[in-house]
């Protein structure tokens, strides 16, 4: 689907916060199949708005078209004080627009605050203008603000229609119909796009990863355990899995990646396997909900995920399980609460781990070099489930760890792509049927 956005943009400010908005969604369209073309000022002198490579993706490349007419800016506080040079420009618009996406063959047209702003009423009059002869366009326009002055050329139904607003949150949906002089029916709720991977700059292989292991980014709880293979029965992942896998049990998405180094010769491949059995056993799905990062792409990184990857990675966990028997100082456990602020729950056996990370966490006790015999009061099963139940208990409580993986999980580009984009565009299409 080609898919137009009109901005009066005369470059890509990184500290404008509307430039991202416009960043994050050409990168989400393009993601997910589109053909995007970007309308910037016919003056514009910035960079793209995308990396190179992809604006010039070879199967859905992100075009920027230098077309919208430039004017000087004027704040108009009402319709009458149009001037001749804002009645000009509104001209203009109206002529490029009936040009550029008749020749473009474009389905939908995104717009970013030209319908609500002072300073863009010349071009919301040039759509108005343009919109009769463009009967096979569907518009949906951006407003980013709660408009409450009540504005005099604020009216959607003036434009016809195959006009929509859209607005970031349901909160202000009737506020923002009534402005607008609509209906409830006028607005369309599409959050912004606030993707970890963006925000964050990941690399490019990090981001592959978490394509080939979608749940990663969507799980309620993921949880990240660097570990050399060589190492995992002293790493205690045996506990990690089986704690997992009771959280799966109480209806809890989860996923688990066992990021391990050294994942070579026959004996440590072996090892893999028999872990993946165990995995199995606790009701976790390889491959999806447990994952070795030594399996991953043909067995690239069979030694190790370089360090980059594995810090980003780390950054999506909101939780670490650390039954480790032999440690000196276990340096995984700060490397992942500086990338995440994950729960903590640490082996109480080793008394060193409350020193290390300052009484902070849940102190557990999984035996240790310290505590050789150790035994739980519960078979390990039932303490197991046990400690998930207490798990789920103190990450309902703690409201930072809550909210990052809402975030995580309701803005990332993906899940905002499925639950609003697509159907508001399939809508759309569809001529906005009831």
């Amino acid at each position: 689907m080609r898919i137009a956005i009109l901005t009066n943009f005369g470059e890509f400010v990184p500290g404008y916060s509307l430039t991202g908005i416009v960043q994050d969604q050409c990168r989400m369209l393009q993601r997910h199949g589109h053909d995007v073309s970007v309308f910037v000022l016919d003056t514009y002198s910035g960079k793209p708005p995308l990396p190179n490579e992809l604006m010039n993706a070879d199967e859905h490349p992100v075009k920027l078209v230098k077309a919208m007419p430039f004017g000087h800016l004027v704040d108009y506080q009402s319709a009458a004080d149009l001037s001749q040079e804002g009645d000009e420009l509104a001209d203009k618009v109206c002529n490029m627009l009936l040009e550029h996406l008749t020749k473009d063959k474009c389905d939908i047209v995104f717009t970013h605050d030209l319908i609500f702003t002072g300073w863009n009423l010349p071009h919301s009059i040039g759509i108005r203008k343009a919109s009769p002869h463009l009967p096979h366009l569907r518009w949906l326009h951006w407003v980013h603000s709660v408009p409450s002055s009540g504005n005099d050329w604020w009216s959607i139904r003036s434009y016809g229609g195959n006009h929509r607003i859209i607005f970031p949150n349901q909160t202000d949906r009737i506020r923002v119909a009534e402005q607008f002089r609509g209906t409830i029916d006028s607005v369309r709720i599409i959050p912004h796009i606030k993707d970890i991977r963006t925000f964050f700059d990941f690399q490019d292989e990090t981001c592959r990863f978490i394509d080939c292991y979608p749940g990663v980014m969507q799980s309620e709880i993921v949880s990240v355990y660097p570990a050399s293979t060589d190492r995992l029965a002293a790493k205690g992942l045996d506990k990690v899995i089986g704690i997992i896998g009771e959280l799966k049990k109480f209806k809890i998405s989860v996923c688990l990646v066992c990021a391990n180094q050294w994942a070579t010769g026959k004996a440590r491949k072996e090892d893999i396997t028999e872990y993946e059995r165990t995995a199995r056993d606790a009701g976790l799905v390889v491959g999806e909900e447990f994952i070795f990062s030594s399996t991953w792409n043909s067995g690239k990184y069979d030694t190790g995920l370089p360090r980059e990857i594995l810090r980003e990675l780390m950054m999506l966990s909101n939780l670490f399980i650390f039954p480790t028997r032999e440690e000196s100082f276990g340096l995984v456990g700060p490397e992942i609460s500086l990338a995440s602020g994950a729960l903590m729950v640490l082996n109480k056996s080793l008394p060193m781990m409350a020193e290390i990370h300052g009484f902070n966490g849940i102190f557990c006790d999984f035996g240790s070099f310290v505590l050789p015999d150790f035994v739980p009061v519960l078979p390990w099963p039932e303490y197991m489930r046990e400690l998930a139940k207490l798990i789920i208990s103190r990450i309902r409580e703690q409201e930072s760890i809550r909210n990052r993986t809402h975030i995580r999980k309701r803005y990332n580009m993906d899940y905002i792509y499925s639950r609003y984009y697509a159907p508001v565009i399939s809508e759309a299409v569809a001529g906005w049927l009831p």
